[in-house]
Parts: structure tokens; C-alpha cells; sequence
């Protein structure tokens, strides 16, 4: 995907160049022609490459982004499960050609189908640049995947599309656990001893119980944000199954915390429903980002392992701590000797493992890109609180809440939630953001 990260990037240059030529052609002529035209582009959307067609490329974005959606959904979804080593076409084959489908769509969407300021266009360009230099460093295909959906989802509605991800993606997992329980597809070598005949941790086609999990949560993700306009109590008791589910299968308990707590939030949001999130209350919701931070960064320091096979490893309280985590404390603890720091990312080694996404962000992808994050974060928590939209807030920390122990956050199919920041990347007030209370203006 690096020829397409590039090609994304002059096409944006290109685009604004024609811009800059349409607009100066449309000022009437006389003194202050230039820059009445620079300052109606920076102020004024605009469609790139000219208005011809609006309406009909307002409607073919929408159905570009959701198409591309869909694609990339079974490209992860199916591809990425056993189905890779039972078939050699579906990496050779399938998984390019609906990645390609995927990032075609939505590129077409970002330069066709959407209306920017030059403002936003500024703002979202440097972003994407970075993050480009980044996906160069890295090689995390992942990575520029959630970067070119988040810019592709600028000022869409995304009801249609999270209905499409949702079909998709259940029928996508359906097929596989179908395909696993006729044995159509191999175990994974590495857990070929976990599975027995009551397979206590189940992995349901995909290898690993994780794998599944960060699936189900997506999917759950993405039907809370669906519902967010009108939260029921019926909405809350599904992700409650879901959590049990996946706690009962896979076992894969970050994602069935995450989704259990999202259940409770969507609850509380049912209480809660007409009545404002208080300024304090928003406060709360945005600083969790720097204290989850804080506590996958800051913990592992107060950590010391000595001796052979790190006998004297402590202090008790944060080896039962660990423990807990699943060695997830330890595995930044190795991390901060082993590897290096990086300004715009690197590859990273197997081994440490590094679960955590805060920590996970700052080697794979460079301490630029980290706090360009949680910047993001804090901003999307604030905005959608102070607007009221209380259950998308709840998807949001249900995201952090998966993303303290796991790494797929960095995943659009298990972090749908990542769309919710397209208004904060592109720089707009709260008021323009799409999605939640505003979306159900239009129902």
C-alpha cells in the first residue's frame, strides 16, 4: 500500500492546486481578487476538482465508503482466519484484491465524494502525512487502513454504513465458526494443544481466542454506535450476551470486559436518557485518556526482576498485578531495555509482545504519532460530552478500556469506534460532527 499512501498524497496537492486555479477564474476581477479567492477556499466546503455532479458524488461517497467498509471487513474477517491455511488463494488471491477494492473506494470517496475547507483540508493533510511517514517506518497495513477510513468518513452519516459492517461482518464470522466446526478448516499450530474436545479456550476458526474476541467486540462496537441515537434497554442486554459469549468460548476476557462494560454504559445511558452531561462529568470522560496512559506507561517502572528466571521479581502488589494483566506490565517492562524509541515508528520484534496500545503506539508507531493520539481522544471524548452524545462517549471508553490490554484497537474491524474522530482530525467544532444526536435529527 505505499504507492497508494503516496498516490493519496499528491492527488491532495494535486487537487488543491486545481482549487486554487477554479477559484481565482470565479473572483470577480479587480484589487484583492487572490485573496478573496484563497479566503473563500479556506472558509468555504468545497467539492475537490470542480462542483460538477455534486449530488450525485455526494450520494456515490457514501456508497463508496460503505462498499470499501464491507471489503475490508471480509478481507480481516475471513482472510485473517484459518481460512488463510486451508486455501492459498485467500492471501494470494481474495485478501489483495479486497484490500485493493477497500482502499480504492475510499480514496475515490476522499477526493470525489467529500467537501472540505482548505482549513480542514490543511489540518487533515499534515495529519495524514505524518501518518503516511509513519505506515513507511512501520509496514502496520492495519495502521494506514484505519487512517484512510477515518479521513474517508468526513461529514458522512454512518447509520447505512455500520447496518452494511454489521451484515457483513456477523454473516463473515458465522461462515468461519461454520467452516471450523466442519473441520473444513486446520488448527493453529501454535495452539494445536488447546484444542481437545471441549477446547477450553475456543478458537472458532481464527487461530487465536484474541482474534475472535477483537472481532465480536467490533461488532458490538458497532452496534452500539449504531444505536446510539436512541439507546434501549434491549440494546444494553445484547452486548451483555455478546460479553458472556465471548467470555464463555474464546475466553478472551479483554474483549468481553470491554463489551460488558460498554453493556453497563449503554444502561446508564437508558437512565440517563434527556438529561445533559454535566461539565465535570466531560472533564472525567476526557482525562481518562491520560490516566489509562499513565498506567500502562508508569506502572512497569516500579517493577524489578532479579535473580535467575527473575526469581525476585516484585513488589508483590504489582506482580499480582501482572499476573492479572497476564504479564502484560512485563512485557513493557522489557520493552523500555530492549527496544529502541523512534520518532516516526519502526517494526517491531515478536518478542516482547507488546499488548498495550498506548505503549504498542509508541514503538510501532514513534512518540509523535503517540500523543497526536491522545490528543484526538481527549478532543472526541470532550466534543461528543459537551454536545450530549453520552453514548457515544461510552463507545469511546469502551475502546480505551480494550485498548489498555490489547494492540488490535489499531484494528478498524474491532475499533469502529475510530470513526468518531474523522470531525476532530479535520479540525471541526463539535456542532458538525456526525453521528449520535445529530444523526437523529435526520430519522
Amino acid at each position: 500500500m505505499f504507492g497508494f499512501a503516496n498516490a493519496l498524497l499528491l492527488a491532495l496537492v494535486l487537487a488543491a492546486g486545481v482549487d486554487a486555479v477554479l477559484a481565482l477564474r470565479a473572483a470577480a476581477p479587480g484589487r484583492g481578487r487572490c485573496r478573496r479567492a484563497l479566503a473563500g477556499l479556506w472558509h468555504t466546503p468545497h467539492l475537490l476538482f470542480g462542483p460538477w455532479g455534486t449530488a450525485a458524488r455526494l450520494r456515490a461517497g457514501e456508497v463508496l465508503f460503505t462498499v470499501g467498509l464491507c471489503c475490508y471487513e471480509v478481507s480481516v474477517a475471513f482472510c485473517n482466519s484459518m481460512a488463510r491455511d486451508a486455501w492459498p488463494w485467500v492471501q494470494g488471491v481474495l485478501a489483495p484484491a479486497l484490500d485493493w477494492a477497500a482502499f480504492l473506494c475510499w480514496g475515490a470517496k476522499i477526493l470525489l465524494g467529500t467537501r472540505y475547507t482548505w482549513r480542514e483540508l490543511t489540518v487533515a493533510g499534515a495529519l495524514y502525512f505524518i501518518a503516511r511517514w509513519v505506515h513507511f517506518n512501520s509496514h502496520n497495513i492495519f495502521w494506514i487502513g484505519l487512517v484512510v477510513a477515518v479521513l474517508a468518513a468526513k461529514d458522512l452519516d454512518l447509520r447505512r454504513a455500520l447496518d452494511a459492517f454489521l451484515a457483513v461482518g456477523a454473516a463473515t464470522v458465522v461462515l468461519v465458526m461454520l467452516l471450523n466446526a466442519g473441520n473444513l478448516l486446520p488448527p493453529a499450530p501454535d495452539l494445536a494443544g488447546e484444542r481437545n474436545v471441549t477446547e477450553i479456550r475456543l478458537t472458532l476458526g481464527y487461530g487465536h481466542p484474541n482474534t475472535f474476541g477483537g472481532l465480536a467486540f467490533g461488532l458490538g462496537l458497532g452496534y452500539a454506535m449504531r444505536r446510539a441515537a436512541r439507546p434501549r434497554w434491549g440494546d444494553a442486554a445484547v452486548l451483555a450476551v455478546l460479553g458472556v459469549l465471548i467470555w464463555a468460548g474464546p475466553a478472551s476476557r479483554t474483549a468481553a470486559l470491554a463489551c460488558l462494560a460498554l453493556a453497563a454504559g449503554l444502561a446508564f445511558c437508558r437512565l440517563r436518557a434527556g438529561a445533559a452531561i454535566p461539565r465535570a462529568a466531560a472533564r472525567v470522560y476526557a482525562a481518562a485518556v491520560p490516566a489509562l496512559a499513565a498506567a500502562n506507561f508508569l506502572l512497569p517502572l516500579g517493577m524489578y526482576k532479579n535473580g535467575p528466571g527473575w526469581s525476585d521479581f516484585g513488589p508483590a502488589w504489582l506482580s499480582a498485578l501482572d499476573n492479572l494483566l497476564t504479564g502484560r506490565l512485563s512485557m513493557v517492562w522489557l520493552a523500555y531495555r530492549l527496544l529502541p524509541v523512534k520518532i516516526a515508528g519502526q517494526m517491531l520484534p515478536d518478542w516482547p509482545a507488546l499488548d498495550c496500545s498506548f505503549v504498542y503506539a509508541l514503538y510501532q508507531f514513534g512518540p509523535a504519532v503517540a500523543v497526536l493520539l491522545a490528543a484526538l481522544l481527549i478532543a472526541a471524548l470532550w466534543g461528543y460530552a459537551r454536545r450530549g452524545d453520552r453514548v457515544l462517549v461510552f463507545c469511546l471508553l469502551a475502546m480505551l478500556v480494550y485498548a489498555f490490554m490489547e494492540s488490535q484497537s489499531f484494528h478498524l474491524t474491532t475499533n469502529p469506534a475510530a470513526l468518531l474522530l474523522a470531525g476532530a482530525v479535520f479540525g471541526q467544532k463539535p456542532e458538525r460532527w456526525l453521528g449520535g444526536k445529530r444523526q437523529a435529527e435526520s430519522i
